[in-house]
């Protein structure tokens, strides 16, 4: 080392005032880092806790069970060891109930990392415990599962918060670098004077660098140590050791190899063309490696991304690419400073006044002087907008996402067969219910979701996610037209006629048949929408024994049947459609006739009833009604025949993707094979919306339940309930009580919390940019022995000490209004870019097919950027010209 460690004492109390000042600033950017990762962590650890707390029985704990010839409490230290060797200590307790070691997690204790650590960990605590015991205990319970969800969340989360915190790291970043370079400026005539006494360059170079670094790591170990300070005791969290880490050694890095730059380049006096040259070559890279981590932004949406073994991973350079395109934002500001200052000026050159034209050409002639402090104020501004607009469109989106996931207020599935899903409905007494049915069809390449469903209750059941839907605008492209043909009556009365079959010869004998045992099935519509279905049989069941003693079914068909059905009251009903079939028991073929309709006296005109699209059978008008002849096979569908209201190709609302990997549009008819029941339909597009409630993918097709069950020859029966109340509790509890084998779903409160908690990176990112960014400028505002000796001039030359300060603060000024426009110009265009795709992230459930908008409060932000400008305004105008003027201008005599 050049001089040993006195020179370089001596050397650096020589320098005390910028040194102090770098320790100080590191000091600061430590705390903010540490600080706002700190408080980052903490909202993942209250996700972490509110996940864990909602979560009971068996999915909540791990049970090791042991052998009697084991020892539980042994079993049970070597849990609590294996999971000190983990890192966990203490986030599970260990207890032993019954014999069995129980792991639960310590609600009061556990942390995010904590969690994210026992995820893998857990599975091999098993073998941690028979390496200790020598037994090999049986594992049972969910907790393992349940932390893989909470993962995953978490994970999926930290996307956002990576980019908040990027945003502050990149500008702390500057600012370290910036003050850094403050002692090297200060020795650059030392540093040429060593060079010229012989000093090598390394030497020279790397004696800034040890003592930038020395000062920095100082500075950025108080400044870290004080934010793991503040953060446990306002979160009663310990942060943790790597974030102090990391930041210290970066800020101490930036440091380093800042000054060695500014050193190397500073000692020997080199070409300006060549320097200028290469600070343009830096400025093409850095928007080289902007555009390819902006365009790697747009393709992944978020910095986690999956690599190929389906793990989650952390894209640096996606991380960083919108705090890149700010600060690429604000060089182009810095850039475009020096030509507005001159437009400027030149368009005031007539006046004769000082300002603004003076204020206006020192700073087009001297825009190095500005640079940090225009793109600090451009960062600051930026980021306060991305802030801003994430936190409005968050705020915007709220619920929409889980009420997208869930479809209704509450919905009920997975409906066994021999519960009528009405009956579900009327357990819980939501305010209104709708019934539905999930299907799917085979398309070209992938299965095509169909949902089917009460489209009269689409207004009241479902909801519309924000406005990305309209139920009402739904339910009315899938209602059927009105009907003229309305039934006069509270009742509808019909007979089914049955004739004889021939007689069967056997052996030379006559055997009689008898009639054909029938079902026949009634549908009428009702004016609201509402479909009710009626069956009857003329077949009479009877089981019987034989002289044996064995039991035998009797199947005796009666040649005619009428029957009555009472209709619904309070609404105008229509006779939809009629469907025969043989009876499953018994098979005697024939036919059979529908005849002597009548409704409230009234007959009802059966003339322009047509057979339903692929009916099997055949359907035929008689004088008197319908005759049908099913398929001669017991088993095969109904044949069916519908009234003229019901539209040969079912109604179909349509999702947009699906739609165009489709090419279908309204109007156009497809036919599709339905699974389960394997039936085929054709479906007309009516209508097509961004995204369907209550499927997986938020894709899929919308149909209404009774249209469709009128085109099938199988009876469609429905296996969920959508319900719409204001005690979603309530109802689910209904439900469960009355029917426990079924699954309620309800929206997740929690969801729209966690994500609102990324938010506050953001917004602290924004706090922590506008701090540093105030410390820039009071740093710029301290006055150098130049600018002491400028101001003198100034006010001796006829300005006057207020007048000259009021033109160093004019001068400052346009440089923070430069700043402003340019950060609310590149705040603007970052958050077009990221807002959407991060928010979406945020949730981690959303469909890429749903809309998710950029949204801002205009007044808000506007207020936020108004009193952050005014806050650096009154710092940059408080400059004052010095009281003593004669020293400094006979400095040099």
């Amino acid at each position: 080392m050049i001089g040993g460690l006195r020179f370089a004492l001596a050397r650096a109390r020589a320098a005390t005032a910028p040194l102090v000042t770098l320790a100080i600033v590191s000091a600061l950017a430590a705390l903010l880092v540490v600080g706002v990762a700190g408080l980052v962590s903490a909202v993942e650890t209250r996700e972490v806790r509110g996940a864990l707390a909602a979560v009971t029985g068996d999915r909540a704990r791990i049970v090791l069970t042991v052998d009697a010839s084991s020892s539980s409490d042994a079993t049970a230290d070597a849990a609590a060891a294996a999971l000190a060797g983990l890192g966990a200590g203490g986030a599970l307790t260990v207890t032993v109930e019954d014999g069995d070691v129980v792991l639960a997690p310590d609600l009061d204790a556990i942390t995010a990392d904590q969690a994210l650590t026992l995820t893998d960990g857990l599975a091999g605590l098993r073998d941690a415990v028979e390496a200790e015991t020598g037994d090999r205990p049986q594992e049972s319970g969910g907790l393992g599962s349940t932390l893989e969800a909470v993962r995953d969340g978490i994970e999926t989360r930290r996307g956002p918060t990576t980019v908040a915190l990027g945003l502050l790291g990149l500008l702390t970043a500057v600012v370290v670098g910036a003050v850094a370079l403050e002692p090297v400026r200060a020795r650059d005539a030392e540093s040429r004077l060593l060079r010229a006494r012989g000093a090598r360059r390394r030497d020279v170079v790397g004696l800034a660098a040890v003592e930038a670094i020395a000062v920095a790591l100082v500075g950025a170990v108080v400044g870290a140590t004080a934010g793991a300070i503040a953060v446990a005791l306002a979160t009663a969290a310990a942060p943790g050791i790597l974030i102090g880490g990391f930041a210290v050694l970066g800020i101490a890095v930036v440091a380093g190899v800042v000054v060695a730059i500014a050193t190397a380049r500073g000692s020997d006096r080199g070409s300006a063309r060549a320097r200028a040259v290469a600070d343009i070559g830096a400025i093409v890279l850095l928007a080289v490696v902007t555009g390819l981590a902006v365009w790697q932004f747009v393709q992944a949406g978020t910095p986690i991304v999956e690599r190929g073994d389906g793990a989650a991973a952390l894209d640096p350079l996606v991380a960083l690419a919108p705090a890149l395109a700010l600060g690429l934002a604000a060089i182009v500001a810095v850039a475009l400073a020096t030509p507005i200052a001159r437009g400027i000026a030149a368009a005031f050159s007539r006046s004769r006044r000082v300002a603004p034209v003076t204020p206006l050409r020192l700073a087009s002639r001297r825009p190095g002087r500005h640079a940090l402090s225009i793109t600090v104020v451009a960062f600051a501004i930026g980021t306060i907008t991305v802030a801003g607009a994430y936190q409005s469109s968050l705020t915007a989106l709220g619920d929409a996402p889980e009420a997208l996931r869930v479809g209704a207020d509450v919905k009920v599935g997975t409906i066994p067969e021999d519960v009528a899903a009405a009956d579900v409905a009327a357990a819980g007494s939501p305010d209104a219910a709708m019934l539905a049915r999930s299907l799917s069809a085979q398309g070209a390449d992938v299965r095509i979701p169909i949902l089917a469903v009460e489209a009269a209750q689409l207004p009241e059941v479902m909801l519309d996610s924000d406005g990305a839907i309209d139920p009402a605008a739904m339910s009315e492209a899938l209602a059927l037209p009105p009907s003229d043909a309305v039934l006069e009556g509270d009742a509808l009365t019909l007979t089914l006629l049955a004739p004889p079959a021939p007689p069967l010869e056997f052996n030379g004998e006559l055997t009689e048949q008898g009639s054909p045992a029938l079902q026949v099935r009634v549908t009428v519509i009702a004016a609201s929408g509402a479909v009710e279905t009626f069956e009857f049989t003329n077949a009479d069941v009877r089981e019987s024994e034989d002289d044996n003693g064995n039991a035998y079914v009797e199947v005796q068909a009666a040649p005619v049947e009428t029957v009555t059905f009472d209709l619904p009251a309070d609404d105008d009903w229509t006779l939809a459609a009629l469907a025969v079939g043989y009876h499953p028991l018994g098979y005697v073929p024939g036919g059979g006739e529908i005849t002597d309709v009548t409704s409230g006296g009234a007959p009802v005109d059966l003339s322009g009833f047509r057979p339903a699209a692929g009916t099997p059978g055949a359907v035929e008008a008689t004088d008197s009604g319908l005759a049908f002849t099913p398929e001669s096979a017991a088993g095969e569908p109904f044949t069916r025949a519908v009234a003229p209201i019901v539209p040969a190709a079912v109604p179909a609302v349509i999702t947009t993707d699906l739609a165009a990997s489709m090419s279908l549009e309204v109007g156009d008819t497809i036919a599709l094979e339905l699974i389960k029941p394997d039936i085929e339909a054709e479906f007309e597009i009516v209508d097509v919306v961004p995204v369907l409630p209550g499927t997986a993918t938020g894709q899929g097709m919308l149909v209404d339940l009774g249209t469709l069950s009128m085109a099938s020859p199988f009876e469609i029966v429905p296996t969920q309930v959508w319900m719409s109340t204001d005690d979603p509790g309530a109802v689910t509890a209904a439900v469960a009580e009355a029917f426990p084998q079924t699954v309620t779903t309800v929206a997740d409160p929690r969801s729209a919390e966690n994500a609102a908690g990324t938010a506050s990176a953001f917004v602290l990112a924004a706090v922590g940019a506008v701090v540093l960014a105030l410390v820039v400028l009071m740093l710029r505002r301290t006055r150098s022995r130049d600018d002491s000796r400028e101001l003198a001039l100034f006010a001796v030359m006829g300005l006057g000490r207020r007048r000259a300060s009021r033109l160093r603060a004019q001068e400052d000024l346009f440089a923070v209004a430069i700043g402003v426009i340019g950060g609310i110009a590149a705040g603007a265009v970052t958050a077009w870019l990221i807002v959407a795709p991060l928010v979406r992230a945020a949730y981690g459930s959303v469909p890429e097919a749903y809309p998710i908008d950029l949204r801002v409060q205009p007044g808000v932000l506007a207020l936020a950027i108004a009193a952050t400008v005014a806050v650096f305004c009154l710092i940059v105008a408080s400059v004052r010209t010095p009281v003593q003027l004669a020293p400094l201008l006979r400095e040099d005599e």
